[in-house]
């Protein structure tokens, strides 16, 4: 599922050293990690309210906060995707590195 996913949303997504294409792979992903997250808090939500469990809705919540971290990773590689400025001669290239050690706190 996943590989049909990727060829169809991702033009290209054999060239992964192309930055355009590692962009839209890491925007692809954050947008699959947000929906999902989102649909399980849902779903763990309402199943909290219908047995009137504490733990279920916690756990909910700790799914929300995961598509917190879903929106750092497309922020990260929406950062590291800039090209190289006066003082950035380099690029931005390890803003991914960064987004990564965020989402791991």
């Amino acid at each position: 599922m996943t590989k049909f996913l990727v060829k169809l949303f991702i033009k290209d997504s054999d060239d992964t050293d192309n930055p355009v294409v590692r962009y839209r792979y890491g925007t692809f992903s954050g947008i699959i990690g947000i929906f999902l997250n989102i649909c399980r808090f849902t779903g763990k939500f309402i199943a909290g309210l219908i047995t009137s469990s504490i733990a279920i809705p916690a756990d909910a919540f700790n799914n929300l906060s995961d598509a917190a971290s879903s929106v750092v990773t497309i922020v990260g590689f929406k950062l590291s995707g800039k090209k190289p400025d006066p003082q950035h001669p380099f690029g931005h290239g390890r803003f991914e590195y960064v987004s990564g050690f965020i989402v791991s706190i």
